[in-house]
């Protein structure tokens, strides 16, 4: 297994006592393979990627990533241990171009760091600096461009739109193009937030064609999904959370089809094979 999570628990005291929003919670993710988690607004999926990937400390159990305990790492340490996310919503941040966002996950990669040797205060040791910089900056623009290719096509209209500001594309885009950020880094785990929420159809086909590409590329896919047509189409396992708990998991059909989680999980009884 590449991701184990063991007797995750994550409670809040109130004034009506504790509440437990993560409850001794168990999961394995299987390495190279699309797992779906699913549940109704308000069951801790979105809560339990801010645990893996480091945004929630307040919390017990075990977090084991490639047989690394990853529990007490930073976000930026977990990140470079190989765990990319995708946030929920537009996710580019607005006040950066198209490339910078991009740049972004690859800042994290070992390839990217300047020598220890560099960073010294010797003589001529920021005109090195300064070289290694540029060098490095043009690595990034250059993986940036052949991302950009690979997934949308030679010439397409983001090479020209690189230095272009983040909130200057339409929702369906920053969602694209934030899962093609997500090339740019040297993750073997992705953890999708919600990737077709608020889409229109024609987008979420192509999310649904990158997350296959993904796949195709050996990298393992954790997805938090509502979509559940688009769950179907393309998990190869699903998780289905509820009272803080890991209640059913199989395949789409076995999970979305059993009935305790179509009384309890509205909108899943609508859907047919």
């Amino acid at each position: 297994m590449m991701l184990q999570l063991k007797n995750i628990t994550l409670s809040f005291s109130g004034g009506r006592g504790t509440f437990k929003i993560l409850d001794s919670l168990n999961l394995c993710v299987e390495r190279g393979k699309i797992t779906a988690l699913v549940g109704g607004n308000g069951t801790g999926k979105t809560t339990l990627f801010n645990i893996i990937s480091g945004f929630q400390k307040d919390c017990s159990g075990e977090i084991v990533f490639n047989d690394k305990k990853i529990n007490t790492l930073s976000p930026s340490g977990i990140a470079r241990q190989g765990i990319g996310r995708l946030f929920q919503g537009k996710s580019l941040l607005p006040d950066l171009t198209l490339l910078e966002n991009m740049k972004l996950h690859a800042s994290t990669l070992t390839e990217f760091k300047t020598p220890k040797g560099l960073r010294d205060e010797t003589p001529f040791a920021y005109l090195f600096r300064s070289k290694r910089q540029r060098e490095i900056e043009n690595t990034k623009e250059a993986r940036a461009i052949e991302v950009l290719n690979n997934l949308f096509g030679n010439e397409n209209k983001y090479l020209e739109m690189l230095h272009t500001l983040g909130s200057d594309f339409s929702y369906g885009e920053q969602r694209l193009l934030s899962l093609a950020g997500l090339f740019m880094g040297s993750y073997s785990l992705l953890l999708l937030d919600e990737p077709t929420a608020g889409v229109n159809p024609v987008y979420i086909e192509q999310i649904r064609r990158i997350i296959r590409q993904m796949a195709g590329e050996g990298k393992t896919i954790l997805l938090i999904e509502h979509n559940m047509q688009f769950v179907r189409d393309i998990a190869d396992k699903v998780v289905y959370l509820d009272n803080g708990k890991i209640q059913f998991e199989g395949t789409a059909t076995e999970v979305l089809n059993n009935q305790e989680v179509k009384n309890s999980y509205l909108g899943v009884e609508s859907i047919t094979n």
